[in-house]
């Protein structure tokens, strides 16, 4: 039998003699073969490198998960089993995302594009570009509470990118902020779209009716994570000052502060070369 291309680490067989598990530890794979047929019970594999990125369906019943293979995968959140793997990207993927029904998956890659996997017959089914020559990496992919509108951000140029989902044509590109776009989310009350960016603000938009940005939140520093509440009233964003500020949207004041910077400088290892004093890592909440 021919089972990986790696080293198996370990062999187990069940109870009753019929089903031979194999685990391959640098794939992350799990085998479960059934000698009398000759067939795979079971075949799981995660990611081959780390996961950068994952988001819950809305009903909370699947888990879609990305990783630096280029490849998206979607998990049973009650069994754990992955259940299909997508591997159209040639990239890293950088942010996941589901929409509102839960029956499309949104993944936005450093490979210059941003693809639309359909859940019922698992496929991509649209694939979005920018319109220049050069390769623009995405960082960032929401889609709006109607399911029409898709948007990402992109490292370089610093814009966001509005898609619709239905002809998969380029809407509009906004533009306003100096520095790469770290995250993105729509407002469920009014379909605001909020960006966030290493320039230190957080833009309000209304992809619906302006170009211009109608709502610049500035931050004393970097901001690399930006969230919507359910209500969609407020918004929290996470800066490199290890920072959590919250804010109204109606009056577009900072309405809430957490100091987490104290908390997460963590201890140090023994085998650390560097104190958590001047520790440069883990110092931000990334998400």
């Amino acid at each position: 039998m021919s089972i990986s291309g790696h080293q198996i680490s370990s062999v187990k067989m069940n109870p009753s003699g019929d089903w031979i598990a194999f685990g391959c530890p640098h794939l992350g794979q799990l085998l479960v073969w059934e000698w009398k047929s000759e067939t795979y019970v079971l075949k799981q594999q995660g990611h081959l490198f780390d996961m950068k990125c994952l988001a819950y369906s809305p009903d909370g019943s699947l888990i879609a998960t990305g990783g630096d293979d280029g490849k998206v995968k979607i998990w049973n959140a009650s069994s754990g089993y992955c259940f299909v793997t997508f591997s159209d990207h040639t990239c890293s993927i950088s942010d996941i995302a589901f929409s509102s029904r839960g029956n499309v998956v949104f993944s936005a890659s450093l490979d210059g594009t941003v693809r639309a996997y359909d859940l019922v017959r698992y496929r991509c089914f649209r694939t979005f570009t920018a319109p220049s020559e050069s390769i623009v990496q995405f960082t960032s992919v929401v889609c709006d509470p109607s399911g029409d509108i898709v948007c990402a951000g992109a490292m370089d140029p610093f814009e966001v990118f509005v898609w619709s989902l239905r002809t998969g044509q380029l809407l509009d590109v906004l533009s306003g902020h100096e520095g790469p776009i770290s995250g993105l989310a729509f407002n469920t009350n009014r379909s605001l779209l909020v960006s966030s960016s290493w320039d230190k603000s957080v833009k309000v938009w209304d992809v619906f009716s302006t170009k211009t940005a109608t709502e610049t939140l500035m931050h004393g520093s970097d901001v690399v994570a930006v969230a919507s509440s359910p209500c969609g009233n407020f918004i929290c964003s996470s800066n490199l000052a290890g920072q959590l500020c919250f804010w109204d949207l109606a009056t577009g004041e900072q309405v809430g502060l957490i100091e987490g910077k104290k908390d997460i400088l963590g201890g140090r290892k023994r085998d650390d070369r560097r104190t958590w004093k001047n520790a440069t890592d883990g110092l931000w909440f990334s998400t």
